[in-house]
Order: C-alpha cells, then sequence, then structure tokens
C-alpha cells in the first residue's frame, strides 16, 4: 500500500510541476493532513478538467469534485445521474437533481461493478475517482478537411480498411412512386477492417448507367430529392437536379458526422430517392440505376481513405422503376357484405313489417363493407347500386334511401316519379384511411300501403364500383385492376300482415321398424325440424292439411324436400298448444307458437337421407295455406343419416 501511496504522490508532484507553468490563476491547496490515495486521485483527475478547459479541449462530462449522499441536490447530482443512466444503471425517476435511493441504488451497483467497496451507494472520493478516470477528452480545434468534421478523436486502432460492402438484398428492383418520399432503392452493409475503426465521410453515387430511361432524360423530372443514410439516420440529402447530364448523373455527396463502424463490425449505407409529385404518364414505367461508385472513409490514424473496388463498390448495380402513384401505394379496394350475424340478419332475405297507415322508417335492407390496402387513403366522391323489386315500382314502395356509416347518415336520396332501377348518393367526399376496413349500411323509408309479398333488394356490383369517382392521395382515379367484389343482398319480403318465422332445431335418427314391406326388415328415418311462428298486425293459421314434397308427392302439412327418395310420412304439430282448426293451428297476433314437422322415411335401397324444410305455409283464415314463408331458411335441415335396405 505505501509503495502505491509513493507512486500516486510522485505523479501528483509531476502533474504540480506541469500546471504551474500554464495555470496561473490555480492554486493547489495543501492538506492538512495525509491524503489518502483516492482523495489525490480525485484532486489529479480535477486538476486535469481544468487544464483542459484552459487549453481549449472539452470533456465527455466535467469531472465530479463533491461528495453525494441521499439528500444531495443540484446540477452536480443531475450530471452524476445523467452519467449513470448512460451507462446503463438504471434510475426509474430519470435525471431528477435529487439524490435519492435510486440514485443510491444505481451507484452502489456501478460500485459492485467497478470493485469498490463497500458498495454503499455514497459517491465519495475513491469511486468519484473512479468515474472520473473514465471521463475522456476530445479537441474542439477545427482542423478538418472537405469530408468530415471528425479528427479520428472518436476512432480507435490504426490503419482502417472496408473489409467487405455487398448490396443488402431486400433492396433490389425498387419502385419509387410519384410524390413517394424517401423511398429506399439500395444499399451497403459496409464491414470494417479488424484493424480500427472508420467513418464514413462521402459516397459517389452515380445514376442511368444501364437504365432504359429515354437518352437525354432529366434525373430531376424522376426524383426530387435523394438522400443518404447510415444505420436509419439521415446524413445528407441533395437535390435531385444535382444529378444532370452535364455531370453524367453523378457526384460526390458529404456525409454529417457520425458514420463510424467499429473494427470487425458491420453498418448499413442506404440510398432513397423522393419522387416528384407530377411524374409524366409517358415517364412512368421508365428505369434507372444507382451505382455506389465510391466510399470515403478514416480510419484511427486520421488517414482519409477512398474505397472504390470492394465487393459492390464500384460497378455494381441497383435498378430503380419510377411508377405513378397508385402503382407504387399498391392500392386495392374490395367491396363485400359486411361479416357478423348483425349484418346477416339484414342481408339474409326476411319478412319487413310494413304499416298500412304510415311510412315504415329507417329500415335496413343492405349491409356492406369497403376495404382498403396499401399505402394511401382514398376519396369516395359516388356511389351506385341497383334495386330490385316485385309486384309494385320503386316510386310506390320507397321514399328515400340513406347510406350510414356508424350511425352517422353520410348521404341520402329520394326517389323520383319515374325512377331507375338504380339510386347513387352524390358529393360524399368520403375519405377512407389506408390499411382499414369501413362498414355501411343503406336503409329506407317504405311508403304505406305496400302490396303483400312485394320484395325488394339492394346490391352494389364490381363494374358500379369501378365507375364511382374514387381518386388517391395524388388526385388520380383508382384502376379497375384496384377494385374488386361485390355486395349482394336477398330479397325482402313486404307485409302488413303475416308471420316471422325462426329455426329452432333440426334431428334425425334411425330406427329399427322389422318387416315393413316385403316381409323383410329395413331401417327407417325419423327426421323433425321445430320452429317458432310470430303473427304480426293479425291472426293467422298455420297449415296442417298438406305436405308437398320435392318429388310432389302430397302426404301432410308442410313444403319440405328429402334426400335418398325413401317412402314417407309425416305430421306437423305444436308443442305450445295452439288451438288447431280445420285446416291449421291458430296463431293469434303478437303470439308466437312452437311447431314442428317430423316426417318418417323408409329407405328404398341403402343411402343416405336427410330432411329440409323449404318453407310454412300459412292462411289469414282458417282454410288451406294460401302463403308461403320462404326467407331466409337455409338453417332448417338435419343431418343426414344412413339408412339400410333390406332387399
Amino acid at each position: 500500500m505505501s509503495i502505491a501511496h509513493t507512486n500516486v504522490v510522485a505523479k501528483i508532484a509531476a502533474v504540480a510541476a506541469g500546471l504551474a507553468l500554464v495555470l496561473s490563476s490555480v492554486a493547489v491547496a495543501v492538506p492538512a493532513r495525509a491524503a489518502t490515495t483516492a482523495e489525490l486521485e480525485a484532486q489529479v483527475a480535477a486538476l486535469l478538467a481544468q487544464l483542459q478547459a484552459m487549453q481549449g479541449g472539452t470533456t465527455t462530462g466535467a469531472a465530479f469534485t463533491m461528495d453525494m449522499t441521499i439528500g444531495a441536490s443540484g446540477a452536480e447530482v443531475t450530471r452524476l445521474q445523467n452519467w449513470l443512466i448512460s451507462k446503463g444503471y438504471s434510475i426509474p425517476a430519470g435525471a431528477t437533481g435529487y439524490f435519492g435511493a435510486q440514485t443510491a441504488a444505481a451507484v452502489a451497483a456501478y460500485q459492485t461493478a467497478s470493485g469498490i467497496t463497500p458498495a454503499a451507494g455514497y459517491f465519495g472520493p475513491m469511486t468519484r475517482a473512479k468515474v472520473n478516470a473514465t471521463l475522456t477528452t476530445t479537441d474542439d480545434s477545427d482542423d478538418s478537411d472537405d469530408d468530415s468534421d471528425n479528427d479520428s478523436g472518436d476512432l480507435e486502432g490504426g490503419a482502417g480498411e472496408i473489409s467487405d460492402a455487398d448490396f443488402i438484398t431486400s433492396l433490389n428492383n425498387e419502385d419509387v412512386g410519384e410524390d413517394e418520399e424517401d423511398s429506399e432503392v439500395a444499399g451497403l452493409e459496409i464491414e470494417a477492417g479488424d484493424d480500427s475503426d472508420i467513418e464514413l465521410t462521402s459516397v459517389r453515387l452515380v445514376f442511368n448507367e444501364g437504365g432504359s430511361q429515354p437518352a437525354g432524360s432529366d434525373f430531376e423530372d424522376y426524383a426530387s430529392e435523394v438522400s443518404v443514410w447510415f444505420d436509419g439516420e439521415e446524413l445528407a440529402r441533395v437535390d435531385g437536379s444535382d444529378f444532370d447530364e452535364d455531370n453524367n448523373w453523378t457526384r460526390s455527396i458529404s456525409l454529417d458526422d457520425g458514420a463510424i463502424i467499429r473494427a470487425g463490425e458491420v453498418g448499413e449505407l442506404t440510398v432513397a430517392i423522393s419522387g416528384v409529385s407530377n411524374l409524366d404518364s409517358a415517364d412512368a414505367g421508365d428505369t434507372w440505376t444507382v451505382e455506389f461508385d465510391n466510399v470515403r472513409f478514416m480510419d484511427g490514424d486520421g488517414a482519409t481513405v477512398t474505397e472504390d473496388d470492394m465487393g459492390d463498390i464500384g460497378g455494381a448495380t441497383r435498378t430503380i422503376t419510377f411508377t405513378t402513384f397508385a402503382a407504387s401505394a399498391d392500392i386495392s379496394l374490395d367491396l363485400s357484405l359486411t361479416d357478423g350475424d348483425d349484418a346477416d340478419d339484414i342481408n339474409d332475405a326476411r319478412v319487413i313489417d310494413t304499416d298500412d297507415t304510415d311510412e315504415t322508417e329507417n329500415v335496413e335492407v343492405l349491409a356492406f363493407s369497403l376495404e382498403l390496402e396499401g399505402d394511401s387513403e382514398v376519396t369516395i366522391d359516388d356511389l351506385t347500386f341497383t334495386i330490385a323489386t316485385s309486384t309494385m315500382t320503386l316510386d310506390n314502395m320507397v321514399s328515400e334511401f340513406r347510406l350510414m356509416h356508424d350511425g352517422e347518415e353520410i348521404g341520402s336520396e329520394s326517389v323520383g316519379s319515374d325512377p331507375a332501377n338504380s339510386i347513387t348518393f352524390d358529393d360524399l367526399e368520403l375519405v377512407l384511411d389506408s390499411e382499414d376496413t369501413y362498414d355501411f349500411t343503406v336503409e329506407v323509408d317504405l311508403l304505406e300501403n305496400i302490396t303483400n309479398g312485394s320484395t325488394l333488394s339492394v346490391s352494389m356490383t364490381e363494374a358500379q364500383l369501378e365507375a364511382a369517382d374514387i381518386e388517391d392521395e395524388s388526385g388520380e382515379d383508382l384502376g379497375n385492376s384496384d377494385i374488386s367484389g361485390s355486395a349482394t343482398g336477398e330479397a325482402h319480403g313486404l307485409y302488413q300482415a303475416g308471420i316471422m318465422v325462426e329455426f329452432v332445431s333440426a334431428d334425425a335418427d334411425v330406427s329399427y321398424t322389422g318387416d315393413v314391406a316385403n316381409t323383410n326388415d329395413h331401417d327407417r328415418g325419423t327426421f323433425v325440424i321445430t320452429f317458432d311462428v310470430t303473427a304480426f298486425d293479425t291472426d293467422v293459421y298455420v297449415d296442417h292439411s298438406a305436405i308437398t314434397v320435392e318429388d310432389g308427392n302430397t302426404l301432410s302439412e308442410q313444403d319440405v324436400s328429402l334426400t335418398g327418395s325413401p317412402t314417407i310420412t309425416g305430421v306437423v304439430d305444436t308443442t305450445t298448444g295452439a288451438t288447431r282448426g280445420t285446416d291449421g293451428f291458430l296463431v293469434e297476433e303478437d303470439e308466437t307458437e312452437r311447431f314442428t314437422v317430423t316426417v318418417n322415411a323408409t329407405p328404398a335401397a341403402d343411402g343416405f337421407v336427410s330432411m329440409t324444410l323449404d318453407g310454412v305455409l300459412y292462411a289469414l283464415t282458417d282454410v288451406d295455406g294460401t302463403t308461403e314463408y320462404t326467407f331466409d331458411m337455409s338453417d332448417y335441415k338435419t343431418d343426414q343419416i344412413f339408412l339400410n335396405y333390406d332387399a
């Protein structure tokens, strides 16, 4: 320990002698007691910091000169907190200027990592000297050359080199769209040699060689700006007009400080182009090439080196295609029916209860979606829909159509006295953001006294969407190739009085009958479909006098179809006690009754058999069914079961 102390004192004496030559205003206090090694090191660090300041230098952080512990505050505490955070020691509250428990914990962690004991979190002479020794000094004097203001003070090593430089594989045959900003078109992965850090100071770019543009083209007709980036940070930006026919579309671009590649490591140097805002249609699709003709760098010795023949530096090119905004943005607009149960309730065929004395308002008849993909928003000015009706003309059924989005009306159109079979919403100015899906509904106001059983459907075709006024961000119309899909709603039945039917369940079972026909044993299938019937605006009678089967056989109550051509018997019954009349079960106005259609089937041959309920017959009086409910009955079916026929 004494030997180390003697060495430290000797060093201090030597430093003090040197300081006396340059620091006429600096007094060195002589301690009244024998100083510890840590205290002497702290004094040396403080004096060195003053010396560097007098000589015109700066430090990465001025030397710390005071002890700090919990309760301390001020600028010195803030600097210590920033230093600790920069070294990776956590202070969740940040650099607050107050030395609290978090700062003490960070100091203790540093002390542990640095072998300082005890690691108590107190920033005293020993810890201060250790920290001050890490603060490096750089010269602020400006002796830069044309390429860089860096004097290699941040670079370690000696003579340096670029040991490899390969194109970034993901940047190849890139498109630059009209008015597109900073589209990366080419890049190099540059590896520094093992003997020195290097800092890239300039790059020489060559455009045009090998391109397909017409002779004498101006690069500024395609590119408004060229920028150079290193590891995601912009280092330079020049106008596209800087590359012209006079310089063969070639120039060197000086880079800002900071493009440092440490010895043996790799950095990415990339070139980006911003497209002009008004690309001539004749220029769309033209290609150019870009070449990294050379790259200049500084090494650890401060020497500036030009590399023009390493890897893909010098001679190798990447191709660039200049395209319209829409082509570059890769826009696609897709039309479809909206997904989900709520949307299905709108789009599937259903009965709509109309009024005989007043309009029926806000009836949703179509739910559709527009999905926009690509790198641009679009503006839609108009949308056209096809309207189909039966029994009555449109002007006698509908007074107004409305286009809705998120519960808000964005367009409305009244029906004239002589309407066509379509409706167009104009002046929408509807803006859709890229990469999003928008849901819409079409609503109608229905007139009074609509004939029972009239139907109404609304749809939009792909051709209608293609014909709409739709522009991208650049003001260009979307092309037909950018648009796809359709949205077709089913025909809704309009009734002043009638029934609503709702599916409940379906079941199919195999039962063995024995000796049914020809004294042979056969399987028998039992098929049951259960459904609810609700009457509105009147009493109704659900028919129980005839089942019409797909092959034309009439057996008992409802309209069914069966696969497998079996021999069948059937019956309709109620499970809620509906009153049975002569020809039908009574369902009173605004009441709901539950019914079952049961069919027993014996096969004519081995095979699968299933049953589907195609419609529900009903009448407004107790007679055979004169009206058939057929709306949205796709779920009214049983599973297939296998029935064995024993010939």
